[in-house]
């Protein structure tokens, strides 16, 4: 571990406080010394001639600058909140907004590709305050976008000072911008808040500077390499990607100034174009490196064997601060006491485990799936790392103790809240939110496994604890199978997205949580593995189909449709449950019926990379023509977001827009997707199928691959960036609503524009692509457990 960072954490008294925030690694600071070529100043600061207001607040000018003030929260709903909630929106309601937009006239700002603005919150009690800003374009194309999400860029900001923001907005339409806003969204108050905020505003221009960020395509920037920036395992391949001219590189160690390693800069040929790549896989000594190309150098990034453990420390520390009932130091106090979940007459207040995102929404399976996570990595670094195992065990019991509280008797359960304010705390008045209550059986089949395996990592640490949670995992797989055998898959639920999960979902759920009961000393279970493993071998496509690939899954066993994700995923579990059965039922004839499945949907996997060479990031998968016919599995996989009428021109394009394979056939590198974008979920997914295979087999290959989606993560992507905040190098701001940045957040993911197929990362914080969630941490973590395991 890093000696400096060792420090951070024994402040941090081994993160029950946040680590710091260290912004001079971050995108924001590199892009403020960009020189400015030109500039067009939009307001003179004189006067609110050209500005309207929308909402409740007021507005005036003080000496040259705009001044908004406005009420945290309000004692009902605002109109338009109102109509939303009406419309079957539910609690995801706010407070309102005030809104102060400036009209400029249709100007043509072509030539420009920044916005420059500086505001200071007087917000009083704040944590985390956030100002979004906005503009329309009235071109050719249109901005805001159909979903809402092009034009929108929500920045937080530090409280009482002056913060200087930049916007590079090259890749998003402004030749003919006709107004310019800035939003305050009234999230309600967290304990400490005041009941007003106030913004101060001036000195708002566009720009136009020399070399904005690249936001678009496979090529990174010109001159640049595209690397790990926090480094790479001592074991295994070490690659960049490059865009260069160079014919030559060097790694140099960081500290001596020496030369330690030296080859050619590699001409590949990949799907998508032409590259250049880096290969210093020999480079296998301890250290810290960086890379010299041309006149190119990058930041220092190590070698080890340990290479993770620093980041699963930050990611700790992330999901701390996302605690929902606690009260986290510089975050936010004890929240939503007033989420109450009502069963057969009694009442349960819904706080506990973790948001599961900026907008502070709570699902029982992610928090399930995330301490579930957590105990993953501690059984693998118990004798490595004794303290951060029993850092991440302390977390992952938060976690579980709000999975066993959610359990209401008879099989339903307290499943989750979609809300995104912060509520009073107070149960009856307007701002109470109801959870939602059912008996679920796929969510009970996932509770029971999560529940099972805990109580295996309990024994010896709480034995009480651990007695409960198998009690517990028996109950509830007979609750799931009983409801599973009534109903089948569950009837769509909006606003929680366990609803898309497929037949084969469910019949993996099942056969994992069986699997996990009889590995904690159940063989009463082994019956129930054996028919769910045999259940979810028949949705397997073998190859009888005579398709272009073989070895995925489909969603069931008549093969109607491909199993697909497009926002968050559960792909692992395919591999989990069979994995999982195989471990548990060693000596049973059908494990090689379970082996070879595991093989094909392992070589599935590696047969899909070579359409993002020399990235190692996992395609989304093989897309049937077809499937546009099934609206009952789009509903599912597009979680009744979208209307399916209306997409159905953009869902065959999308596909005609990826790669042809033959037969009706395409892989997509990026999943077929709308309102909802970003693919950490969904490649961090395939990323754990990858290395539980690759620990089960012992097969580098898949281990190699699992490895690379953590490198995608850690900025050897197209844009050079990690996608994790205070991690890494070159990390950027994310939409984090409520709860500010956090070390360790991580977004949706990359998203691609329009209905192509190619990574698109615009510096624009707005749900969903770079929105913070639990989930791609929660599916980092379970890759992290099976590699630092093998370390």
């Amino acid at each position: 571990m890093d000696t400096a960072f060792e420090q951070q954490l024994k402040k941090s008294l081994y993160l029950h406080k946040p680590l710091e925030l260290d912004r001079s690694r971050s995108l924001e600071v590199t892009d403020l010394n960009k020189p400015v070529l030109a500039e067009k100043l939009l307001w003179d600061g004189a006067n609110l001639e050209n500005w309207r207001f929308d909402g409740e607040g007021e507005a005036t000018v003080n000496n040259g600058t705009l001044v908004l003030t406005t009420r945290t929260r309000s004692d009902h709903w605002p109109e338009v909140e109102a109509r939303a909630m009406n419309a079957g929106q539910g609690d995801y309601a706010t407070f309102g907004s005030y809104e102060a937009k400036l009209n400029v006239k249709e100007m043509n700002l072509a030539d420009c590709n920044r916005m420059y603005f500086e505001i200071r919150p007087l917000c009083k009690g704040m944590h985390n305050p956030i100002i979004r800003a906005a503009f329309v374009n009235n071109g050719k194309v249109k901005i805001p976008d159909a979903y809402s999400r092009e034009g929108f860029n929500a920045i937080n900001l530090k409280n009482f000072e002056w913060n200087t923001c930049t916007w590079e907005i090259d890749s998003i339409a402004h030749d003919k911008v006709e107004e310019v806003s800035f939003i305050v969204h009234r999230y309600g108050q967290e304990v400490s808040s005041g009941e007003e905020l106030r913004y101060e505003l001036r000195n708002i221009r566009f720009q136009q500077i020399e070399t904005p960020n690249m936001v678009l395509g496979w090529q990174c920037q010109k001159d640049t390499v595209a690397y790990s920036t926090t480094g790479y395992w001592r074991e295994g391949i070490k690659t960049a990607i490059a865009n260069t001219t160079a014919s030559r590189f060097t790694v140099e160690d960081a500290e001596k100034g020496t030369i330690a390693f030296e080859g050619p800069v590699q001409q590949v040929n990949g799907y998508h174009g032409a590259f250049q790549t880096l290969d210093f896989t020999a480079l296998d000594r301890p250290g810290t490196y960086r890379i010299h190309m041309a006149d190119f150098v990058s930041a220092p990034f190590r070698i080890a064997d340990d290479i993770i453990e620093d980041t699963v420390w930050k990611l700790v520390n992330f999901l701390f601060g996302e605690r929902c009932g606690c009260p986290v130091p510089g975050k936010h106090g004890t929240c939503h006491g007033d989420i109450v979940a009502h069963y057969n007459g009694t009442a349960m207040v819904f706080q506990g485990g973790w948001h599961d995102a900026a907008d502070v929404s709570q699902e029982t399976v992610q928090t399930a799936e995330t301490a579930h996570a957590l105990m993953c990595v501690a059984r693998s670094v118990k004798k490595t790392s004794t303290l951060l195992a029993a850092r991440l065990l302390e977390e992952a019991n938060w976690g579980l103790d709000f999975v066993l509280r959610s359990r209401l008797g008879d099989g339903v359960r307290a499943s989750g809240s979609a809300i995104r304010r912060w509520t009073d705390g107070r149960i009856g008045n307007f701002d109470d939110v109801e959870a939602y209550v059912q008996n679920n059986s796929f969510i009970n089949f996932q509770c029971a496994a999560i529940e099972a395996d805990m109580s295996r990592a309990l024994q010896g640490e709480d034995e009480p604890l651990a007695w409960k949670c198998l009690d517990a995992a028996k109950e509830d797989f007979a609750f799931a199978q009983a409801r599973f055998a009534e109903v089948g898959v569950e009837p769509l639920y909006l606003m929680e997205h366990a609803t898309g999960s497929s037949l084969s979902q469910y019949y993996a759920a099942a056969c994992w949580a069986a699997a996990l009961l009889v590995q904690a000393g159940s063989q009463e279970y082994a019956q129930a593995v054996k028919k769910y493993a045999a259940d979810l071998l028949a949705c397997q496509e073998t190859g009888q189909a005579q398709l272009p690939m073989k070895g995925f899954f489909y969603r069931d066993a008549e093969h109607s449709q491909i199993m697909h994700s497009a926002h968050q995923s559960r792909e692992h579990l395919f591999a989990q449950a069979l994995c999982a059965a195989c471990e548990a039922l060693p000596d049973c004839a059908e494990k090689a019926d379970w082996d070879k499945a595991l093989r094909l949907y392992g070589d599935y996997l590696k047969g899909l990379m070579q359409y993002t060479a020399p990235y190692g990031m996992i395609p989304a998968g093989l897309y049937e023509m077809r499937e546009i016919d099934n609206k009952e599995a789009f509903r599912r996989v597009h979680e009744d977001r979208v209307v399916f009428e209306e997409e159905i021109e953009n869902y065959i394009e999308q596909l005609k827009k990826s790669v042809p394979l033959g037969k009706d056939c395409y892989l997509k590198c990026f999943p077929v997707w709308f309102s909802f974008r970003g693919n950490s979920g969904v490649l961090l997914s395939m990323g754990k199928a990858a290395s539980l295979l690759g620990r089960y087999f012992n097969d580098k290959t898949l281990t190699e691959i699992a490895r690379e989606q953590l490198y995608w993560t850690m900025g050897k992507n197209p844009f050079g960036q990690s996608l994790m905040y205070g991690v890494g190098d070159r990390f950027g701001q994310h939409y984090t609503a409520l709860l500010g940045e956090t070390v360790g957040e991580m977004t949706v993911g990359v998203q691609t524009l329009g209905n192509e197929d190619a990574p698109y990362w615009p510096p624009a914080n707005i749900a969903t692509y770079r929105e913070v969630w639990t989930t791609p941490p929660t599916r980092w973590l379970w890759i992290a457990a099976d590699l630092m395991a093998q370390a």
